[in-house]
């Protein structure tokens, strides 16, 4: 896929795709191997698996015998094997998870296994994240220091005594925001075998478990029926419906995305771009107010709870250092989600190389995704008809999958008015001696776009206000220096006003 190509040839490709007729669009292990490992934290059970890496919940090592933590490196401790050892950890719990508290306990921790036994590329994906969790963690400890440093010196000059805690608080509120919405990174070790293990505060689950249902079917092939699969089918939970269809749920899906945009000014002040963002990478924890620890479960609404998000998941991330020291010959698709991949890295497997303030545009267009993706309730928010797919296979025939599937979005980019012939473009202006193509064959304007919207919404509801569309619309802008900048998107007036 590589550049894209001369403007001759997108000018024709474009026109082929806008010559069709527009139609509306309708292993969580339970073992453990943390008793055949000495780590200072005991792994419980295995509960996600990625491309690069499986993530463990795991508890604190606490042995009773003194060991002198202090003569053992800082981020590997070794636990004696001997049974006059009685290891325990910090807090025990039962083995049969369904008879915890309610509440996650603040003891857990999130520990990622790299799996550098795949190869060079997992490898720097590990030291990407843990370059990234250290920039934020050494970014909130340098905060807070200089923030009460600063609080002290006002105090002193200060007629009337005040509280240094509350003045910091006050202080913090704002500076420090961002980095509450970027998740915790505690410390990272080494194997013996050289494998990289990343230590989290654990967060609450990812946005993706709230917002779809997993249902187990059978898939049947084969000419005699033969090879039966198990898969997976996902469907929108109940707390989507609830969100799309109560006046509570319109505010938390405001707050939800406030939060998210918050998560990327931390990054994007840092001029670090997340290039991942998709409600797998966005982990919810729902704070029981009384307590302040997360909720094991979705609260009622009569539970009192504090909805509080995290960004994850910085192996793709991208910055100044990461592009020169840890992607080796630069970064590839292979770490990109197709649906959430902005068109100029589609198009372009160079995207990078631009202007550091298009390159963060990148996660502005993945929010306006997410955004889409709530509304539909279906991570497939660029589909087409399948009529108009069956036009668009008989003209690519011959090419291939990836190439269709490339086609199938772009002509979806049409439909919701992102990519107008002749306009979106910056190969051709329209004209008919450089484009070969003109304007796209329906009415490109909010209404029409509110429409396309509404058909993909399985309960026909749409956007819920006339200022959720258009900061989706201007957050889905086909050039990346024409979309919205972090701060801009903050301080758009869909989130000034309740929806």
């Amino acid at each position: 896929m590589g550049r894209c190509n001369g403007p001759e040839a997108v000018a024709n490709f474009f026109g082929l795709l806008d010559s069709l007729p527009h139609n509306g669009t309708n292993s969580n292990g339970s073992h453990s191997f943390g008793n055949k490992i000495d780590f200072r934290y005991k792994l419980k059970r295995r509960f996600d698996r990625g491309s690069y890496g499986e993530v463990w919940l795991a508890f604190h090592w606490n042995c009773s015998e003194d060991i002198d933590f202090r003569k053992e490196p800082r981020h590997f401790t070794t636990i004696p094997k001997s049974d006059s050892y009685n290891c325990t950890n910090s807090n025990t719990m039962p083995s049969d998870e369904d008879h915890v508290s309610d509440t996650v306990d603040g003891d857990l921790f999130i520990l990622k296994r790299i799996m550098v036994e795949r190869g060079n590329a997992a490898y720097l994906s590990g030291l990407r994240e843990k370059y990234f969790g250290e920039l934020f963690s050494n970014a909130s400890r340098t905060l807070e220091g200089l923030l009460r440093t600063e609080s002290s010196s006002t105090i002193f000059s200060m007629d009337i005594p005040s509280d240094p805690d509350i003045l910091l608080e006050r202080n913090m509120s704002v500076t420090e925001e961002p980095l509450k919405h970027v998740a915790r990174f505690i410390e990272s070790f080494e194997s013996e075998s050289r494998e990289i293990w990343l230590v989290y505060q654990n967060e609450g689950r990812s946005l993706s478990k709230l917002i779809y249902t997993a249902e187990e079917t059978k898939l049947v092939t084969g000419n005699n029926n033969e090879r039966v699969r198990h898969i997976q089918v996902l469907h929108p939970s109940k707390w989507w419906y609830w969100l799309r269809t109560t006046k509570a749920g319109q505010n938390q899906m405001q707050n939800l995305l406030w939060q998210l945009l918050m998560g990327l000014k931390a990054c994007h002040d840092r001029n670090i771009t997340h290039r991942d963002i998709k409600p797998e990478n966005m982990i919810v924890c729902f704070e029981d107010v009384d307590t302040g620890k997360c909720l094991r479960e979705v609260p009622s609404e009569a539970k009192q709870n504090k909805l509080n998000m995290r960004l994850i998941d910085f192996g793709s991330a991208i910055d100044d250092y990461t592009l020169k020291h840890l992607y080796g010959s630069g970064p590839s698709r292979s770490e990109q989600t197709f649906e959430y991949t902005p068109p100029e890295a589609l198009l372009n497997s160079n995207w990078f190389q631009g202007s550091k303030s298009a390159r963060l545009k990148y996660d502005i267009w993945s929010v306006g995704v997410i955004m889409l993706e709530l509304i539909v309730g279906s991570p497939h928010v660029f589909q087409i008809s399948d009529r108009t797919r069956v036009l668009m296979d008989h003209h690519l025939e011959g090419w291939s999958e990836q190439t269709k599937e490339l086609a199938y979005k772009l002509r979806s980019y049409m439909e919701l008015c992102i990519l107008v012939p002749g306009i979106s473009t910056q190969y051709g202006s329209g004209s008919s001696e450089q484009g070969q193509f003109g304007l796209a064959s329906w009415k490109c304007s909010e209404e029409s776009f509110a429409h396309q919207v509404k058909i993909r919404d399985p309960l026909k509801i749409g956007f819920p206000n006339l200022w959720a569309l258009r900061l989706a619309r201007q957050l889905l802008v086909w050039h990346p220096e024409d979309r919205l900048s972090v701060d801009e998107a903050l301080n758009h007036p869909y989130f000034q006003e309740p929806p």
